[in-house]
């Protein structure tokens, strides 16, 4: 079964993946946060968003996991940052379409 020929099967299904993880509002959360800043500490985004450190490391990780951002560790400070950076454009068609909702 051919469902597009844009895409290979491989690439539709990791696209699918990845939209699967960032589809809950803290992780889309920390990805727009990540738009705006090229790269924050795991505390940053902690703080930004008003979380609970475990419950940023939880997203953060999973985030991770999936592909969709990238972490470096220098000194004792973890950097989160989006592996792909024109997902931004995935925020921005959101803001767009979702204005009317």
């Amino acid at each position: 079964m051919v469902l597009n020929k844009r895409l290979e099967a491989q690439k539709l299904k990791a696209s699918v993946n990845m939209l699967k993880v960032i589809a809950h509002p803290v992780r889309l959360s920390i990805v727009d946060l990540l738009t705006i800043h090229t790269r924050m500490t795991v505390l940053e985004i902690q703080e930004a968003l008003g979380l609970e450190q475990a419950i940023a490391s939880q997203h953060i990780n999973l985030l991770e996991d999936k592909g969709v951002v990238i972490s470096e560790k220098i000194g004792r400070n973890k950097y989160i940052a989006l592996r792909f950076p024109k997902m931004q454009n995935i925020i921005y068609c959101l803001e767009s379409c979702c204005v009317e909702l």
